[in-house]
């Protein structure tokens, strides 16, 4: 029988973590999806004329997007989500051929026949709330290269070499008033009650800026929604998304069923659980009914149910953008799934639901943080993530020490403090230890380690230091320069940035803490324009601000690359005007790697890259690792202290005047608690 302090240390944390989990769902119109770690991709698609996506269970195609429609069974669908147990769902608007799953005057006016007579939309959304899950939808803004040439021709699209239009003969303002116009309905329908959207890249080059005109339909997606996520699939440029999306199909890397060899990415990441997106095999089979040219398989590796958990524990500890893990598969026009997909999906459900409190509704751990990149079997011990109002603490030990039953740790990087710990399946206390070097904690009597996870929650003491409130909330901008998108400026790493766009005149972004929080000091870390104001609102619009200061005249820093050399042991290639063409203002804000090189001197073999350079008249080296980030003449520190505490949601950085934003961080804190 568990001693009455113990007890009552039980109920406490039992309630602090069932309060923990719903945190955030009291604003059921703007969740978090950045704290969001176990999602569900959905491809349900009619390709048209394009080529065969969804097949019956036979493996034979639908007669038409009215028959694709018809036959799909809302309740029966949110029912298989949430038998998985997911936090959300991504399911698919439109795809091959641009035919929409839901009635469109725009697309009756532009292509006509590329809607259906059902709202399959609003009616899966209708049920998956109902369920408690929430929705986000995949779209595609430049699939002209999958309409016929009728249909090309009344878009402005002209054919060219897949997937691009011929640059020479096509229009493209053409094209792009279409595509804001399908994206404008669709928000007007479904804005309010969706997070956000997903639109496919389309190109592996990364240089969809050619055919799409982003900052036109960012504006158009975010006018009256602009809680809306907007993500996309990750080739190296991201255009004006909030967040990039890696994505693992026919087994990219993913060619093992061995979840511990799979790596971390900061960013979320998507792998195909069927044969592809989409239901693509007749029902019980292992290969499709015909081959399709547009579509190849490589063999089907069905990764297992503890794989899979395994991961998506393992991704929420690096996922710092959010989202986490989504599995992805298509349901048939009947309903189900191909080859033992939903019984997979099932048993990962199951698997998560008793530690779900340490994955769901969770950021990553600042105390003991996983770096993306690495892999299970590289681990000491696991990863840790924390609750979102940052009062208790998750050890996921995924690799647990042998011949003991003790969790020895280094000293938390943050330096929190933590007062006491419980085991969270059956909530039994756990012996906790802390001291300046370092921390344990220990199995309970009777107990011993998961072969997949042992969770430990831990609660946090109030004495420990005050931590960044703004630290991995969703920040969203006017603009963005190639890949330094907002959420850098929330990530905790002064090494990263947010930039805005150089055609962004005065540019913008901002803070959602998710709820109204109390707070009365501001430090932003980087450059923004004189005059710069920092406001804050409980209005996602700004429509009532409270102004909290204005940014001081700053002198430009001067920076000169004098020499850059990337390689490794003797052999080094010089990139010191590569570098130096890279300083913007007299700073520099650059992944360091073979994407600066533009070739592998040393194939095979980890690189860094040394810098010398002169700033502000200091001569100072730096080597970074490859892919690491050299940042320099960035850390500039505009302090604001209130003289007294403020409780908002949101909190917005504005330029008035022309001039490009660089922000490494925004920090904010509550000194008065």
């Amino acid at each position: 029988m568990i001693s009455s302090p113990l007890r009552h240390w039980v109920l406490t944390i039992t309630t602090l973590l069932t309060v923990t989990l719903t945190g955030l769902r009291a604003a059921p119109e703007l969740p978090d999806y950045r704290a969001m770690k176990y999602g569900f991709f959905v491809h349900y698609v009619w390709g048209g004329e394009a080529y065969t996506v969804t097949v019956n269970k036979d493996g034979t195609k639908p007669s038409g997007i009215d028959d694709l429609t018809k036959r799909f069974d809302a309740e029966r669908f949110a029912a298989d989500m949430s038998a998985m147990n997911v936090e959300y769902v991504l399911f698919t608007a439109w795809h091959a051929n641009m035919n929409t799953l839901y009635p469109s005057k725009v697309m009756d006016k532009w292509l006509p026949g590329h809607s259906s007579k059902r709202d399959l939309i609003g009616d899966m959304i209708k049920a998956c709330k109902a369920k408690g899950i929430p929705v986000l939808l995949y779209t595609h803004p430049r699939d002209g290269h999958d309409l016929g040439p009728e249909d090309m021709a009344k878009t402005g699209w002209h054919p060219g070499q897949s997937p691009n239009p011929d640059f020479n003969q096509w229009n493209k303002d053409k094209w792009n008033d279409f595509v804001n116009e399908v994206y404008g309905e669709l928000v007007e329908r479904y804005g309010k009650d969706i997070l956000g959207l997903y639109l496919d890249e389309g190109s592996a080059a990364g240089d969809s800026y050619r055919v799409v005109d982003y900052p036109r339909l960012r504006k158009t997606i975010t006018a009256k929604h602009p809680h809306l996520i907007m993500m996309q699939n990750d080739y190296g440029n991201l255009y004006t998304a909030d967040i990039g999306n890696k994505e693992i199909f026919y087994n990219n890397g993913f060619e093992t069923s061995n979840g511990d060899a799979w790596p971390s990415f900061k960013i979320p990441i998507t792998i195909v659980a069927g044969s592809i997106f989409w239901a693509a095999f007749p029902e019980g089979k292992m290969a499709p009914l015909t081959q399709s040219p547009k579509v190849g398989f490589n063999a089907w590796v069905q990764y297992s149910p503890e794989s899979m958990l395994r991961y998506t524990v393992f991704q929420a500890g690096a996922n710092i953008d959010g989202g986490g893990t989504l599995w992805a598969a298509g349901p048939y026009p009947e309903g189900g799934w191909e080859v033992n997909v939903f019984e997979r999906m099932k048993k990962l459900g199951e698997l998560v639901k008793p530690i779900e409190k340490s994955i769901k509704n969770t950021f990553p751990s600042t105390s003991y943080r996983t770096k993306a990149g690495v892999n299970i079997a590289s681990l000491e011990w696991g990863v840790a993530t924390q609750s979102t109002d940052g009062k208790i603490e998750y050890l996921h030990v995924l690799r647990p020490p042998t011949n003991s039953k003790t969790l020895k740790l280094p000293a938390p990087a943050d330096g929190k403090k933590f007062a006491k710990a419980i085991l969270l399946k059956g909530l039994k206390p756990a012996n906790l230890r802390q001291t300046a070097e370092g921390l344990e904690v220990s199995l309970p009597v009777g107990e011993t380690w998961d072969a997949l996870d042992t969770v430990f929650a831990l609660q946090v003491a109030a004495d420990s230091p005050s931590q960044n409130l703004a630290l991995y909330k969703t920040v969203r901008a006017s603009s963005l320069e190639s890949k330094k998108y907002a959420m850098l400026a929330s990530d905790g790493d002064r090494s990263t940035a947010w930039i805005s766009a150089p055609e962004d005149a005065k540019p913008s972004c901002f803070v959602d803490f998710g709820t109204a929080l109390t707070f009365d000091e501001i430090k932003v870390v980087g450059r923004v324009p004189q005059g710069t104001v920092l406001e804050a609102s409980d209005d996602i619009h700004f429509s009532k601000t409270q102004m909290l200061g204005t940014s001081p005249d700053v002198k430009p820093s001067q920076l000169q690359i004098v020499k850059a050399s990337y390689g490794k042991g003797e052999t080094w290639m010089d990139v010191t005007e590569k570098l130096q063409a890279m300083v913007k203002e007299g700073t520099i804000q650059a992944q360091l790697g073979i994407a600066v090189a533009g070739v592998d001197p040393v194939p095979n073999v980890l690189k860094e890259t040394k810098v010398d350079y002169i700033l502000n008249g200091k001569s100072e080296s730096i080597t970074v690792t490859e892919d690491g980030v050299l940042s320099l003449g960035n850390d500039l520190e505009w302090s604001v202290k209130l003289k007294s505490p403020v409780k908002r949601r949101f909190l917005r950085l504005a330029s008035k005047q022309e001039g490009s934003c660089i922000v490494s961080e925004i920090e904010v804190h509550a000194s008065s608690n």
